[in-house]
């Protein structure tokens, strides 16, 4: 119901979860299918806890981009509580 509204998006996904990142996708192809995105501000937002060898990043940085730029109109950014990596953008 959000698409028929909405001025803007902002997708997030954990760097850390692979189905995370994939359901991205499918929001946006679903928002793309319901209303279209060429009106629609768009924002990747990748975050991350403490990135480590138990919690391994598993989203790489190129991937995340590719898919920004497959949404056209997106930017992108990596957050990281635990540092304060850009948390107050």
């Amino acid at each position: 119901q959000f698409a028929s509204w909405a001025d803007a998006v902002i997708f997030v996904f954990s760097l850390e979860n692979e189905s995370s990142f994939e359901e991205v996708t499918q929001l946006h192809a679903l928002l793309s299918d319901l209303r279209g995105t060429s009106d629609v501000a768009l924002a990747l937002v990748g975050t991350q806890d403490k990135i480590s060898s138990s919690s391994p990043r598993v989203v790489e940085d190129a991937r995340a981009r590719a898919l920004c730029g497959d949404m056209r109109r997106c930017l992108y950014y990596e957050t990281c509580a635990t540092y304060g990596l850009n948390v107050d953008r």
